[in-house]
């Protein structure tokens, strides 16, 4: 995981040098990621998935099903598809961002 989460501020980091996204994301992204190091790995895996059901929409019992899916597959594919939800995740906030600024 300290790979990933090394990639994730480096392309948070190349986000914001582009003007993507607001600075403030990638010092948020900091602050969650140092908060979740002070965390046992229960709590933490109950917050994401708490976080995760609320943001989608969806019933924390889907939640699980989808992350035991996601454990199962092998660590290079796993590492991809979080690669891809990060991608997304930055395609929304880049969106987000354009408005404001035209706004």
């Amino acid at each position: 995981m300290e790979a990933f989460e090394a990639w994730l501020l480096r392309r948070g980091a190349q986000a914001v040098e582009a003007g993507e996204v607001p600075g403030a994301l990638l010092a948020e992204l900091r602050t969650e990621l140092e908060q979740a190091r002070d965390l046992s790995q229960e709590e933490g895996h109950a917050l994401a998935v708490q976080d995760v059901a609320e943001r989608l929409g969806l019933p924390v019992n889907r939640v699980e099903e989808m992350l035991a899916a996601l454990e199962s597959e092998p660590a290079v594919t796993r590492e991809l598809l979080l690669r891809r939800f990060v991608e997304a995740w930055l395609a929304g906030h880049r969106t987000a961002n354009r408005r404001q600024e035209k706004g």
